[in-house]
């Protein structure tokens, strides 16, 4: 069984900063397993980790820490409406970044006829 984790040992095991880890904390997005010791140093067991990789795989997928949120907070079926709803906001999102790339090449084909 995996013991409880200090906050540089998640760090290190995940990549994530402290800062990260802190601003999960106080956005209620991860919150340490438990506290100890007379600085009340974070501690974070197997299922803290497992939440906190779960919130970096989403991350990667372009998820909002909202998005996020409510995907870790709820059932499988409005997961999968978030998922959907995630997919076509960056779906917009590419459509608009391919816009601004062929106008940035407009202009640039213009300054080659200058």
């Amino acid at each position: 069984m995996m013991q409880m984790k200090t906050v540089r040992e998640v760090c290190d095991l995940t990549g994530v900063t402290r800062k990260q880890l802190f601003y999960y904390d106080r956005i209620g997005l991860l919150k340490p397993t438990k506290r100890t010791g007379p600085q009340r140093a974070k501690l974070y067991g197997p299922k803290a980790v497992e939440r906190l990789n779960l919130i970096l795989m989403y991350q990667k997928a372009g998820l909002h820490l909202i998005e996020i949120s409510e995907i870790l907070d709820c059932g499988s079926l409005r997961a999968q409406q978030i998922l959907c709803q995630a997919i076509e906001r960056l779906e917009n999102e590419s459509a608009q970044i391919q816009k601004k790339i062929c106008f940035a090449r407009d202009i640039l084909s213009s300054m080659d006829h200058h």
